[in-house]
């Protein structure tokens, strides 16, 4: 099989997010020596990364949540020809066509909304959370699989999305 990986959070400067990549990464070598991989990857972290013969590293170097991840980047992945895609958050191609599945860690930026939560104008705000909204509703409804960290987010996620909770995969981050 075929799979890749977006990994242009990797990096502990995306926190979180960058950790989970870091990990997740780590352990799928140890576990896996079968398939292909393509782990895509920003600059930054480009030529640090050493893999296993069974991985291969594609320069991405895309910001992430802007218009060219939206336009660029399901072109680049088409071209791996991969089986399956693993985006590590909600920030999914809106033209993407191929068969994925997105890990979403929370609904935070679902909970946290309005003017106080910004610095933002109101104009500009509103176009950024009504482009969120779009993006991570397309992310979770057009997953195979959605992969979240914890029992709690899993019954959010079903419950805001209306999704069958076997489309939601309990899959706990550990140390």
């Amino acid at each position: 099989m075929r799979i890749v990986i977006d990994g242009r959070f990797y990096g502990l400067e995306n926190a979180g997010l960058g950790r989970y990549t870091i990990n997740l990464i780590s352990e799928l070598q140890k576990l896996d020596t079968t398939n292909e991989y393509y782990v895509l990857l920003r600059k930054k972290h480009f030529n640090q990364l050493n893999l296993n013969s069974n991985w291969e590293k594609i320069l991405v170097d895309i910001n992430h949540y802007s218009l060219q991840e939206q336009l660029k980047l399901s072109k680049i992945i088409s071209k791996l020809k991969p089986d399956l895609v693993h985006f590590l958050h909600f920030n999914v191609p809106i033209f993407f066509k191929g068969k994925f599945v997105v890990t979403i860690h929370d609904l935070l930026m679902h909970k946290q909304k309005g003017l106080e939560a910004t610095t933002l104008t109101p104009s500009k705000y509103l176009l950024k959370r009504l482009g969120y909204k779009f993006v991570f509703g397309n992310a979770v409804k057009k997953a195979v699989k959605v992969i979240v960290p914890s029992q709690a987010v899993k019954d959010e996620v079903c419950y805001y999305y209306k999704l069958n909770t076997e489309k939601v995969v309990v899959a706990y981050e550990g140390i």
